[in-house]
């Protein structure tokens, strides 16, 4: 297993830890003082989500070339762990429209790179 891909699984885990439980990580997700209102306790715990994404992108893309296959990708599994997390936001904090507007953007962008991957044959697997 590749340093990147260790490093990958550390950041994937910080960042389920720190979407469940934002107020352990005040520096990353805004501060140790409880949220104004429940849009910012759920923008709190999505900034977890952003680093669970990035650890998802470092396990998951072995190379960078060809940028027209790695950059979507880290596109796609940057939102992945935000989506997650806004998800778990609005279950956990409860429902706020404009919260639903942001997953709707984010599934749209998710939707855009996994097009684009799948143009380029990068969504499915070799044949042997």
């Amino acid at each position: 297993m590749s340093g990147f891909r260790i490093f990958g699984i550390v950041l994937a885990v910080v960042g389920v830890v720190a979407s469940i439980f934002p107020e352990w990580f005040g520096p990353l997700t805004g501060g140790p003082e409880p949220p104004v209102d429940t849009h910012e306790g759920i923008e709190r715990r999505v900034r977890g989500g952003m680093v669970l994404g990035f650890g998802l992108a470092f396990i998951a893309i072995t190379a960078l070339r060809p940028w027209s296959v790695s950059i979507p990708s880290v596109i796609f599994y940057f939102m992945t762990g935000a989506l997650a997390a806004r998800i778990l936001g609005i279950v956990v904090d409860g429902s706020v429209p404009k919260q639903w507007l942001l997953v709707g953007v984010e599934v749209v962008a998710m939707a855009i790179c996994a097009f684009w991957l799948w143009r380029t044959g990068a969504a499915t697997p070799p044949t042997p």
